[in-house]
This record gives C-alpha cells, structure tokens and sequence, in this order.
C-alpha cells in the first residue's frame, strides 16, 4: 500500500477512535471480521473464504493499532463479551425479568 494512502487510513481509524459511535463503528467491523473469534473449520471453501475475511480485520486491527486506537477498541470488545458472557449465564429467561 503506498505510504500516504496507509497515512490517510491511520488518520481515518484516529479519527473514528474519538468518537463513541467510531469506537462501535470499528469493533463491528471487527467482529464481522471475525478477529476476536475462533472457528473449527468446516471445509475448504468456508476455512479459505474465513481467511480471507480474517486477514481484512487483522488489517484494521493493525490501523487501530497504529493510530493508537488499539486498547480502546479491546477495551471495548472486552466490554462486550462481559456483557454477552453475563446474558448468557442469566439464562434465556432473564430478558422477561
């Protein structure tokens, strides 16, 4: 990638960072991604196409990491499985509470 795209994208991850709707904008990104999880693979086509989605959020890992983003968004993304691991062991009867 030439230096003042990737100087741009840097710029362009900072700047969604400052802002909470960023924050959230960037961890879906990840989590779509599928940079936080881990999959058994399933076949071939599903592991190649995995990878291939893999390997564009690791990209954006690696911009919010040099955009000085980067403990924000695993701050947040540890945020998030609190919040899931907590629903989860609440039960599926916790939301009618």
């Amino acid at each position: 990638m030439e230096s003042y795209k990737r100087e741009n994208l840097i710029n362009a991850v900072e700047q969604l960072g400052q802002s909470s709707v960023g924050r959230e904008f960037l961890l879906w990104l990840l989590n779509e991604a599928e940079v936080f999880t881990a999959d058994f693979p399933q076949n071939e086509k599903r592991t190649t196409w995995q990878a291939g989605r893999r390997a564009l959020g690791l990209q954006v890992l690696e911009l919010c990491a040099r955009a000085g983003n980067l403990g924000v968004v695993l701050t947040a993304e540890a945020m998030y499985e609190s919040s899931n691991a907590a629903v989860l062991e609440a039960g599926p009867d916790a939301a009618e509470l």
